[in-house]
């Protein structure tokens, strides 16, 4: 039952992240803010295998892309960096004409 209920939170997660894209922002929110949450959202997810689920209050933290998507950006990078891993591509900072947007 255990087990069950931590892969309905996980979907639920998964779920939420990805319909977030689709919706309509908090005033002051670009749709590339929303973007990137949501990129910052699936690196997140990709820590925490399907069988074991994540805390709810990490799905809830997930949930808020599309709502809150400048406060929950800083909170995912923050705790992206302290696992020690890489940020997604944020297509919203602005790249040197003829860069390829990648560093060597």
């Amino acid at each position: 039952m255990k087990i069950v209920i931590l892969g309905l939170a996980a979907g639920l997660a998964c779920g939420i992240a990805l319909s977030a894209s689709a919706q309509q922002g908090e005033a002051g929110a670009s749709a590339g803010d929303i973007k990137y949450c949501n990129a910052l959202a699936k690196s997140f997810q990709s820590m925490h295998p399907l069988q074991e689920g994540m805390p709810v209050s990490d799905v809830v933290t997930l949930s808020k892309c599309d709502s809150e998507p400048k406060q929950t950006i800083a909170v995912l990078e923050k705790k992206l960096t302290d696992k020690k891993i890489d940020l997604p591509h944020d297509d919203r900072i602005a790249q040197p004409p003829g860069s390829t947007g990648r560093s060597q």
